[in-house]
Parts: structure tokens; C-alpha cells; sequence
């Protein structure tokens, strides 16, 4: 399959839209990764509230303990650090909770951030370099049968500007007509060069036995 047009305006055109999206794709990447340190920036004040209650909390532990160790008062006054240890343990489940769902906005946003403006790119790109590359591929497999050149050459005619039709010669139409092979294959160039494929030997029409072209307009 061919996916570039032969050297031509268009093969640039499309290589310099190739690039475009490379280009496009990678900075939305770098801004999603942007957006999601932005908001996981946001998290960074409950991941050191967490880290701080977690250290209360080890410290009042060890404070209870110690407490536990006195004779036949400890229990009493273990159990206010025992009450401030499970406060602070609560405290520090809630920080981690509030990071948690932080982060998991910013993952969810950055990769929004990236998909969406490249899943539009390429809803737009996409299709066009397709529909190319059909359109190459079903001229280039024409212009491969024998009919294929005459018909290539008609529709030259057809649709070619007169300009270009005139750089075949005085009388492309005549040409035409009597199946000059040189002319039939410059008409047919014609309609390849729109289409983007690549030059090729054009199989000749076949001749009959009085050498004319196999065009009935010929005889």
C-alpha cells in the first residue's frame, strides 16, 4: 500500500502534516504530564498533614506505653493517649484518603488532557491518509490492467486542466483517439500524478491485426 504521495506539492503536504501530529501528540503529552503534577502538587499539603499525624500518633504510643508502666496507675493514664492515638490514626486514614482520590483526579485529568486533543487530531488526519491510500491503491492497481491506461487517459481528458492537457501535445484528443502509445501514457501520468502514485510502465493496448488501436473511434 502506498502511503505517500510521489514527490510532488502533495508529498510535502502530507509529510509536513505527518509531522504536525507528532509534533501535536507530544505536546499535549507534556501537557498532561503538566496537569496531572499540578493537581498531585494540590495533594501535598494532606500527605504531610498524614505524615505528621502518623508521627503523633508513633509518639503517643510510645507515651502510652511508658504510661502503661507505672504502677497501679497506668492504665489510667494510658487510656487518654490510647483515645489521642486513635484520633490521630483517623486523622492520618482521612489525609490518605483525600491524596488517594487527589491522585486519582490528577491521573484521570492528565490522560484527558492527552487523549482528548489527539483522539481529535486524529479524527481528522486519519481518515484523509486513508482515504489516500485507497485511492492510490485502486488507481495503481487500474493503471496495472491494459483497459486500465485507456481509461486513465479518458479520464484525463475528462478532468485534466487544459494547460495540462496541451503539454501532450497540439491534439491530445486525437491522440487519444488513434491510440498513440506515447500520448495514451503521458494522459495516463496525468491522472497518476493526481492521485499521488508513483510513475510507472503503463501496459500498451492491445493492436489488431491492421496495427490501429484498440479504440473503436480508431476504426
Amino acid at each position: 500500500m502506498q502511503v505517500y504521495a510521489r514527490p510532488s506539492w502533495r508529498l510535502t503536504r502530507q509529510i509536513l502534516a505527518d509531522l504536525f501530529v507528532v509534533a501535536w501528540g507530544i505536546t499535549w503529552w507534556w501537557v498532561g504530564r503538566f496537569t496531572d503534577g499540578v493537581i498531585r502538587a494540590v495533594a501535598e499539603p494532606s500527605r504531610q498533614a498524614g505524615r505528621l499525624a502518623d508521627d503523633l500518633r508513633t509518639q503517643t504510643a510510645d507515651v502510652a506505653n511508658q504510661a502503661a508502666g507505672i504502677p497501679w496507675v497506668g492504665g489510667g493514664l494510658r487510656q487518654p493517649f490510647d483515645g489521642m492515638s486513635g484520633t490521630l490514626h483517623d486523622l492520618s486514614a482521612s489525609a490518605a484518603t483525600q491524596v488517594a482520590a487527589i491522585e486519582q483526579t490528577a491521573t484521570v485529568a492528565g490522560a484527558l488532557a492527552f487523549v482528548i486533543p489527539v483522539a481529535l487530531m486524529i479524527v481528522i488526519w486519519l481518515p484523509r491518509r486513508i482515504a489516500f491510500a485507497r485511492r492510490a491503491a485502486e488507481v495503481a492497481a487500474l493503471a496495472g490492467t491494459v483497459g486500465g491506461t485507456d481509461l486513465l487517459a479518458l479520464r484525463a481528458l475528462a478532468t485534466q486542466p487544459v494547460g495540462a492537457l496541451r503539454s501532450i501535445g497540439p491534439d491530445p484528443v486525437g491522440a487519444w483517439r488513434t491510440g498513440e502509445p506515447a500520448a495514451l501514457a503521458a494522459l495516463a501520468d496525468l491522472e497518476l500524478a493526481r492521485a499521488g502514485v508513483l510513475s510507472r510502465s503503463l501496459p500498451s493496448r492491445p493492436r489488431d491485426a491492421t496495427g490501429a488501436g484498440g479504440n473503436p473511434t480508431a476504426r
